[in-house]
């Protein structure tokens, strides 16, 4: 073969053959890059899909379903308490149940009755609809666990909780996954959700139709059971009778939020017999009696006058005035003009050093209120004239306790049970130093035909413990209707409880009493 031709050859077959083995090469790198691009396309979409749940997320998701899910516990609770042994685990339990399926077993219950599924209003129904979304993209749910769940008290009013979610997404093939941990903590308020205690306490003592359903309510005035107190006004009280609480009246001119005389109807729900009527002696007594005997008491802000006779000190510019019998006999009487209502003579007292009170008419005004008490009853000084000038009693302001108790506001004591210890079937037999929380009951549902003369506090009521009647309180405004059965009851509390909340001076076991 000739040499040239011979060179020719090999070299069309080298050229050709790394023509072939580049052809090769070519295929399989665009194969395996094919392979890659599928790879990276699957892994992206993992990742584009696990990333769409972010922390924030998910902390909205799971907070949701816990407040969720506390909120039927709590209504579980009133007919079917947790039960009170191992109390903590069992409510951590329930609280897991009710995260993860919507569904509490029987046995964290005292009654053996457990919380039924509800649908979507779980973290596995979340995940399941979650995983039906996926699954078009060609992506599924893989690993959903929750760990290290935990459940607790911050403060009085909020439920703190912690655990830990894993989420494993994976592709359809099963080639490509994702995880993530999310870390969640977050509170639930427990403002406005019903009290269980409260109410399953009432309706085993009263009947359903007098169940107490009060929910949580706090204020910033309230905060400690030591901001709700009773405070006395400065001017002191010389002398008078019985006792009353009212919005107050001026018998000349007006003040803030105190009308004249002229403008308190005679007539009405909200008339002159629910006013205390202010003045000097010479201001009222000008009214004449056909008007100031239309208010239920007064205070009189000018001082009684005396002169000396044979007999003793005789008294001017006062109701009830002191007279004697003549010489010998000299026997102390009542003069004119003369009065039963309650009154005090109170020097100086300037109306506007009473505290605002809203007029409970329907008409969102408010006026002055004040509690008046002198030392004795109006048949005590009949008995002994003598006794009206004894001194004591005083002018009050109770409207921090008359809002507290009427609002229904909760406010700290350690001698009182917390919430999660609300949910237990034993709930007013424990207490919490840190985060007890009490109340005060009043009202038509609590009325003295069921309770008798029970102190009001909640964790007292429900153990008929004795109350002592407390004045200006609801039930108790005056003497006639503390000594009467007003649909409302009678407010009254315990000794414990009125050295609390400072009720000493105004309970009616001190000074004018209150008919019992």
């Amino acid at each position: 073969m000739d040499k040239k031709g011979f060179l020719f050859t090999v070299t069309v077959f080298l050229v050709l053959t790394y023509i072939l083995l580049s052809i090769s090469v070519w295929v399989k790198g665009v194969e395996t890059s094919e392979r890659g691009y599928a790879e990276f396309y699957k892994e992206s979409t993992v990742e584009l899909a696990i990333e769409q749940i972010t922390p924030a997320k998910m902390d909205k998701v799971t907070n949701t379903i816990m407040y969720r899910s506390l909120n039927r516990l709590n209504e579980h609770s009133v007919d079917n308490p947790v039960k009170a042994e191992n109390g903590k685990e069992n409510t951590r339990e329930a609280m897991l149940g009710l995260l993860m399926d919507g569904a509490a077993d029987s046995g964290y219950f005292h009654s053996a009755s457990g919380i039924a599924a509800e649908e979507n209003s779980s973290l596995n129904a979340w995940a399941q609809n979650l995983n039906t979304s996926l699954l078009a993209i060609g992506v599924h749910i893989n690993e959903f666990e929750v760990s290290n769940f935990n459940i607790s008290q911050k403060d009085e009013k909020t439920v703190n909780y912690t655990f830990d979610i894993r989420l494993q997404m994976r592709d359809n093939t099963n080639t490509t996954a994702v995880s993530r941990t999310y870390h969640l903590s977050n509170e639930l308020d427990i403002t406005g959700l019903l009290d269980p205690a409260l109410a399953r306490e009432s309706r085993n003592m009263a009947g359903d139709n007098l169940t107490a359903y009060r929910m949580f309510f706090f204020h910033d005035n309230y905060d400690d059971y030591t901001d709700v107190s009773v405070s006395t006004l400065p001017q002191s009280v010389d002398a008078g009778q019985g006792w009353i609480y009212g919005p107050l009246a001026l018998a000349n001119g007006t003040a803030d939020g105190v009308p004249s005389y002229g403008l308190v109807p005679k007539t009405g729900g909200f008339s002159r017999r629910n006013y205390v009527l202010v003045g000097t002696y010479d201001e009222i007594v000008y009214l004449g009696p056909s008007v100031y005997e239309e208010f239920k008491g007064y205070i009189v802000t000018s001082s009684t006058s005396t002169y000396s006779t044979t007999c003793g000190d005789e008294e001017e510019g006062t109701f009830n005035p002191i007279r004697h019998t003549p010489d010998p006999e000299c026997e102390p009487y009542l003069g004119n003009p003369q009065t039963s209502r309650p009154y005090a003579i109170a020097p100086g007292f300037n109306v506007t050093d009473a505290p605002v009170c809203p007029v409970l008419d329907g008409s969102n005004e408010t006026r002055r209120c004040a509690l008046m008490i002198a030392a004795h009853s109006p048949e005590e000084v009949s008995d002994d004239p003598g006794s009206k000038d004894d001194g004591g009693g005083g002018l009050y302001d109770v409207e921090l306790l008359r809002d507290f108790t009427m609002c229904g506001y909760y406010t700290k004591n350690p001698d009182a049970p917390s919430y999660l210890q609300r949910l237990l079937e034993d709930s007013y037999e424990k207490n919490s130093s840190a985060y007890g929380i009490e109340t005060f009951i009043i009202g038509n549902y609590a009325n003295d035909s069921v309770y008798d003369l029970y102190s009001r506090l909640d964790r007292e009521l429900f153990d008929e413990v004795s109350g002592i009647r407390v004045r200006g309180m609801p039930g108790c405004k005056d003497f006639a209707m503390c000594s009467d059965e007003p649909v409302t009851g009678i407010f009254a509390v315990s000794d414990d409880t009125r050295d609390d909340y400072g009720m000493d001076t105004i309970s009616c076991d001190s000074g004018a009493g209150c008919g019992e």
